[in-house]
């Protein structure tokens, strides 16, 4: 009986190797493996050569007491998987007299003379088991050796998923090694970047086995993933909530919900559930933050509209920016993003307008360094605007300030209303 599961994925074929072929079944297996409580510690991928297969096969055989094999099952003179197999565990293969019946009995159906090359996929380990192939030709093969318990399984990813799903998991829960499955919580964050929420949480992530925690960076988010050994849900939330309660008391005021719902469609709930509308006059993001909005459902119930004023022209004639302020403090300046945000607001009749300006480029402008971007929120509770600094090209900078924007903007509308 495995208690403590130490699993290995070996993928075989030279055309992975190659890049012909994008090795998709490791990480299928993986994700159902780890969703059924087996730990998946190694991955191999190897070509069609006797002697590195043999390699492989001895490296998983001294360190792993699960091994998925998948491919190289084939009836073609560089499928060795079996071969291979049978010299490391000194067992004989044999044919599988129901598997060939099945092939025989493929080409009878067909009228069609099957070649002998074929009578290979019904080879099985002697002493082994064979699990039946319903949605294709090769069985899936198992066998104990040494304590490892092997499994061989077709590469053709619809095969494989199918003998994974239909034997593989209930031979292993029949065998009792699958009593505790993986439960998961997602945790986000925004306002604090992913170093910094991870040297708060350092010594917890270090030390932490059941649940586990695993930082990952979004655009402008930051999650952690609590994951969960245990028998049932009930148990699982048990795990988690002592961890969950220090991570809270450390990084609670950055916490924005469970799983990661995206910064426009949290401004679009929020400003629903407020009745509120929403407006933007934008230099620098040229009609990022409008466009990000409008990708979801039901965006016309909130934006009126947006001002994309890239020129200064623009900003004066169109959107209303004092020639004043552009004269004395330029385009990249608090007091043109104040006026940007109020002038938009008051134009397009909004409860609440934001405004963005700023370098993109490389060079510095109006007096500004590179990089530096202001943006403002306006609404009749009062007039804010932020400065910051960011690197990167102009892409990147446009979609960091877009994302700071609604991260504002949220933080603006639940402070005032």
């Amino acid at each position: 009986m495995i208690k403590d599961t130490k699993c290995e994925i070996i993928t075989v074929g030279t055309e992975l190797l190659l890049g012909q072929i994008v090795d998709t079944n490791s990480a299928w297996i993986s994700e159902v493996l780890a969703n059924s409580g087996i730990n998946v510690y190694y991955k191999q991928t190897v070509g069609d050569n006797y002697d590195r297969l043999y390699s492989v096969f001895e490296k998983a055989q001294a360190r792993s007491n699960i091994v998925v094999v998948t491919g190289g099952l084939g009836p073609t003179d560089d499928d060795l998987t079996k071969d291979v197999a049978a010299e490391i565990f000194k067992t004989q293969l044999e044919i599988h007299v129901p598997s060939m019946d099945k092939i025989q009995a493929y080409y009878d159906t067909r009228h069609q003379v099957m070649t002998e090359n074929n009578r290979k996929q019904a080879l099985g380990f002697k002493g082994g088991i064979v699990f039946d192939n319903e949605v294709g030709m090769a069985p899936g093969l198992f066998y104990e050796y040494d304590g490892t318990w092997w499994f061989f399984l077709p590469g053709v990813p619809r095969e494989m998923k199918w003998l994974v799903s239909e034997k593989v998991i209930p031979f292993m829960k029949q065998k009792g090694i699958l009593t505790e499955q993986l439960f998961s919580k997602v945790l986000s964050f925004q306002g604090i970047g992913e170093s910094s929420l991870e040297t708060k949480l350092q010594d917890l992530i270090r030390s932490q086995s059941n649940p586990t925690i695993a930082p990952l960076a979004g655009n402008g988010y930051v999650t952690l993933r609590l994951t969960a050994k245990a028998s049932n849900k009930v148990e699982s939330e048990e795990l988690f909530q002592p961890v969950e309660q220090q991570i809270m008391e450390r990084v609670g005021e950055f916490f924005t919900g469970y799983g990661h719902v995206p910064l426009e469609l949290q401004l679009m709930q929020l400003c629903q559930e407020k009745g509120l509308t929403v407006s933007s006059c934008e230099s620098l993001t040229g009609g990022l933050f409008a466009s990000t909005i409008v990708q979801q459902e039901g965006a016309s119930a909130i934006l009126k509209g947006s001002f994309v004023s890239y020129t200064n022209e623009t900003k004066a004639n169109v959107v209303g920016v004092p020639q004043s302020i552009l004269s004395e403090h330029g385009a990249v300046s608090e007091p043109c993003a104040k006026a940007m945000a109020e002038q938009t607001r008051l134009k397009m009749n909004t409860d609440v307008s934001i405004s963005f300006t700023g370098i993109a480029g490389n060079q510095p402008v109006d007096g500004q360094e590179a990089g530096t971007v202001f943006i403002a929120i306006s609404s009749n509770k009062g007039l804010e605007v932020h400065k910051m600094v960011f690197s990167g090209d102009r892409n990147a900078i446009r979609e960091r300030s877009t994302q700071e924007g609604f991260k504002y903007l949220i933080s603006y509308l639940k402070k005032f209303y």
